[in-house]
């Protein structure tokens, strides 16, 4: 498989485990949801909408270098409805620059102008893509972790199982 192939199969795969994570999470009481743990951000949908928040950072405001306009979703209480209507949107925004690429295109540096350290910063777009598989990993993780600590066991869905259910 090549690699542009197997980052779309992997974005699918985390897209598709990160919907069972939030059907887990809606079954939560709120003050489950909104309690601070003391994790990299403070509440279960805190650290949910924070994977939201690094794809909207990479995919719409590094991608285009709009970070000027930035804002972040993390902290803001929104709204499980809100919620879910932002994933939907980051889904499609990814999923457009995915399906938008060739394989050529993987070695794009991407330039962008960073306004908090006020400097220009570059980034291939292969390492953007895999970074974002890594951290959507490492907030799963922490969400399980979390989840176990209130006795809810987290949906995991190994990679294998999920290639074996979604090949033809």
């Amino acid at each position: 498989m090549e690699e542009l192939q197997l980052i779309r199969e992997w974005y699918n795969y985390n897209f598709g485990v990160r919907r069972k994570y939030w059907e887990t999470l809606c079954t939560l009481p709120d003050a489950e949801l909104s309690k601070d743990r003391g994790a990299s951000f403070p509440t279960l949908l805190d650290i949910y909408t924070h994977v939201l928040d690094a794809y909207r950072w990479w995919f719409v405001y590094v991608y285009n270098d709009k970070l000027a306009d930035y804002h972040p979703l993390s902290g803001k209480n929104l709204s499980l409805k809100q919620i879910q209507d932002e994933e939907e949107s980051v889904n499609n925004t990814v999923m457009n620059v995915l399906g938008s690429l060739n394989p050529q295109r993987l070695g794009l540096e991407i330039v962008y102008s960073n306004p908090w350290v006020k400097r220009e910063e570059r980034i291939r777009l292969r390492h953007m893509l895999w970074h974002m598989v890594e951290e959507e990993l490492q907030h799963r993780g922490e969400l399980n972790a979390l989840l176990w600590q209130i006795n809810v066991e987290p949906p995991i869905i190994g990679w294998d199982d999920w290639m074996s259910q979604h090949q033809p």
